[in-house]
């Protein structure tokens, strides 16, 4: 399983190298053990654009600014618009433990219930977002809950009628209805109604009509009893087709229809309209509206498969109650037919799906006790009664829905700030990343990055969240990124052999990406007993790396010093070494016996040293242990020696400069050194300047004991691998112009 990063780009973080990466130092491995997951560790030290890396691949759309672009093993491209990555960030990122309860709870239990819910809100929201709303509009052409025929459903159906009105509004669709009432309805088969099977193109008309001409609507709103019978009211719609007929051709000089020359169209049109206008205002307010409202609507001209133009005209002329009355039953029995059908629509919304018999399902598991059942789970649940005192547990919550609630003790657990938990940092920070692995574990994406995950922690968690990475991330393919060696060490105690290990190197003339870490070197790194070994020579393996046998030796000085206090030390080599690792000593040590006694080797011959053959070493030539076999450690013990070198110049500069007296058989630490040639009160003329040396030298990282002294922590390759080539020799050059410039201001002074 690989990735093969050919470009990573972020502003001015990454060097030039970053944007055209080879395949050899743009490809991350992943260390595959027993399931489909694998993990890659990248060693990253502090400046080296970890951190950004992080936000390089968590980004969703490349810019010119920021992107990559890699491969996977098979050939398929990965961009940022893929969002193939999961980011687990760092402590300092993690504030609150966010998401759902659904993207943590696994249980077998658990899961069942998400999926039956993810299934039921699926099938919901396609019926009432889509289905339905598509189904009225197309079939019944009702698209707002004041529509005719929906109104009309009320009056067979209180309950489906409100369905109806909420499901069809654009603003709510069905949102404010309760599921459980709405199954409720659907598994009564009462609410199954029978319907008639009607005449399709009166069924057809009446569905039309209801939506825009209104004449079905207006005709059952008429009273025949309040109708004032009027013979002459038939004759409104002969004298209307008169006067059209005359309006278009009033300036013929004869009439159009016998040919009468003896003609005038317009006297004769407007006779017709005051005739008209005299028999319109003589019927009754009610038989108007009649005849505005239905008779005389143009619909009917073009179908009127009810005959209600002659049935009406009949009922006014020759008050033909019956047929009215009859026509208005007709009517109504075709409109209840159809909100029969309507609500039958409702009532099979869900046919050939599961969602009734899923809610059912569901309903019968939201009826027991929640219990954790995911192994996951339950390890941070005994990690935190171990060490916390409180319990996760899950509960119910009093809603509607009976949601799953993850709580600590008694107070929710996710999307609430830290600092509101009650709990010290560490609780917290574990609480947090542990959470932040099992939503990793959960997620659908195929990469999990995880940055710097155990900075922060004590011991007590240390172990606990490399077992979180190992086994909650079985499955996953994970970028573990990390400037801790501690880290290195305890997911390989976890599960032996279970990664790859990667150097991120991002330097100006160095060789640039991810550099993998080669398994006979990466031992070195984890088993203190396997470094141990090479340094005893065992297989023959030590002497053929050694290039220069006296600048080796010197370099092993620190770490020597170190190891003796782990032996009997029964000749005093720590005191020994002691006396050459400082720039005002002035004992010589012959190497030789006491790196054979201490590792079993047998060196011949000798190489005294003192401390003034450490101060003459040249930084720039220092190529004394092969790079071909070791090249991480070759690099370390270079830097270990250019450590010691500086702290002895340092130290001897400025007690030379300074006069500064050393006591017999008394070991001057270098910061106090530095306080005493850099001492000054506020009052004095050179209190500044000696207050910008003091602060300068007491901060080089370079300087600090961890970085050449090895009591308490004989792990030589760090600090001594956290600091960037490049930053390095900036510090060496920084500390060289800054001694410089003290000989210039305080030499002659001091004379």
């Amino acid at each position: 399983m690989k990735l093969i990063f050919s470009k990573i780009h972020k502003d001015e973080i990454f060097n030039k190298d970053f944007d055209n990466l080879s395949e050899g130092n743009g490809t991350i491995e992943f260390k595959k053990k027993y399931t489909s997951g694998g993990i890659a560790v990248v060693y990253a030290p502090n400046g080296t654009g970890k951190s950004s890396l992080t936000e390089v691949l968590k980004i969703k759309k490349a810019s010119d600014n920021v992107c990559f672009y890699a491969t996977d093993e098979l050939g398929n491209n990965i961009t940022p618009e893929n969002n193939k990555f999961h980011i687990v960030e760092d402590q300092i990122s993690r504030h609150i433990i966010e998401g759902d309860e659904s993207q943590y709870l696994v249980g077998a239990q658990i899961k069942k219930e998400f999926e039956l819910k993810k299934r039921i809100n699926e099938g919901f929201v396609e019926v009432f977002k889509e289905k339905l709303p598509k189904l009225y509009k197309s079939k019944y052409s009702v698209s707002k809950k004041g529509d005719y025929l929906i109104e009309k459903t009320k009056e067979v159906s209180t309950e489906g009628c409100e369905f109806i009105k909420n499901i069809v509004n654009r603003n709510t669709h069905g949102s404010n209805i309760s599921r459980d009432d709405f199954i409720l309805y659907l598994s009564n088969n009462e609410n199954k109604l029978e319907v008639s099977n009607l005449d399709q193109k009166k069924t057809e008309f009446v569905i039309r009509d209801c939506a825009k001409s209104k004449v079905v609507e207006r005709l059952l709103t008429v009273k025949p009893n309040s109708v004032i019978k009027s013979s002459q009211a038939p004759l409104i719609e002969q004298h209307d087709d008169a006067i059209r007929i005359l309006d278009k051709y009033q300036a013929a000089k004869s009439c159009i229809v016998c040919d009468n020359e003896d003609y005038d169209g317009q006297v004769l049109l407007a006779q017709k309209k005051a005739s008209k206008q005299r028999i319109y205002d003589s019927l009754d307010q009610v038989t108007k509206d009649l005849l505005d409202k239905v008779v005389m609507d143009s619909s009917l001209a073009n179908e009127d498969p009810f005959d209600i133009k002659e049935i009406v005209l009949r009922f006014i002329s020759e008050s033909d109650l019956d047929g009215l009355t009859n026509l208005q039953e007709d009517l109504k029995n075709y409109i209840k037919n159809i909100v029969k059908n309507m609500l039958n629509d409702l009532y099979s919304c869900f046919d050939g799906t599961n969602v009734v018999k899923d809610y059912d399902e569901l309903s019968k598991l939201q009826k027991e006790q929640p219990r954790l059942d995911d192994d996951d789970l339950l390890f941070i649940q005994d990690v935190i009664s171990e060490n916390i005192d409180r319990d996760i547990k899950i509960i119910r919550a009093d809603d509607s829905e009976r949601n799953f609630k993850l709580m600590l003790g008694d107070l929710p657990l996710l999307n609430v700030e830290r600092e509101q938990m009650c709990l010290s940092t560490g609780e917290q920070n574990f609480i947090s990343l542990a959470f932040e692995l099992l939503l990793a574990k959960n997620s659908s994406k195929e990469y999990i990055v995880i940055d710097d995950p155990i900075s922060s922690f004590d011991s007590v968690y240390k172990n606990k969240i490399a077992f979180c990475i190992v086994k909650f991330l079985e499955k996953k393919k994970q970028i573990v990124l990390t400037h801790n060696l501690e880290l290195v060490k305890l997911l390989e105690f976890q599960l032996k052999d279970c990664f790859n290990l990667y150097m991120l190197n991002n330097n100006d003339g160095g060789r640039n990406g991810f550099i993998r870490v080669q398994p006979n070197e990466q031992e070195l790194l984890i088993n203190f007993h396997k470094l141990i070994a090479l340094f005893q020579n065992k297989n023959g393996k030590l002497m053929g790396e050694i290039k220069n046998r006296r600048l080796f030796l010197i370099s092993m000085i620190p770490f020597m010093r170190g190891y003796a206090h782990f032996t009997l030390d029964l000749k005093d080599y720590y005191g020994r070494l002691s006396e050459i690792m400082h720039g005002y000593g002035t004992a010589e040590v012959d190497l030789i016996p006491v790196y054979n006694e201490l590792f079993g080797v047998k060196f011949s011959g000798k190489e005294k040293v003192t401390s003034k053959d450490v101060l003459e070493i040249d930084c720039d030539e220092l190529d004394f242990f092969s790079k071909d076999t070791y090249p991480l450690l070759a690099e370390t013990l270079r830097q270990t020696l250019v450590y010691y070198y500086l702290r002895m110049t340092v130290e001897k500069t400025l007690i030379d400069v300074f006069k500064i007296p050393i006591k017999p058989n008394k070991i001057m630490m270098l910061n106090d050194i530095i306080q005493s040639a850099f001492k000054a009160s506020p009052n004095d003329d050179d209190f500044k300047i000696k207050r910008s040396y003091r602060v300068f030298f007491a901060s080089r990282k370079t300087l600090l004991n961890e970085f050449n002294h090895f009591e308490g922590n004989v792990n030589i390759f760090q600090p001594a691998i956290d600091i960037t080539e490049s930053k390095l020799e900036k510090e060496i050059r920084d500390i060289k112009d800054k001694l410089e410039k003290v000989k210039l201001d305080f030499m002659d002074i001091n004379r």
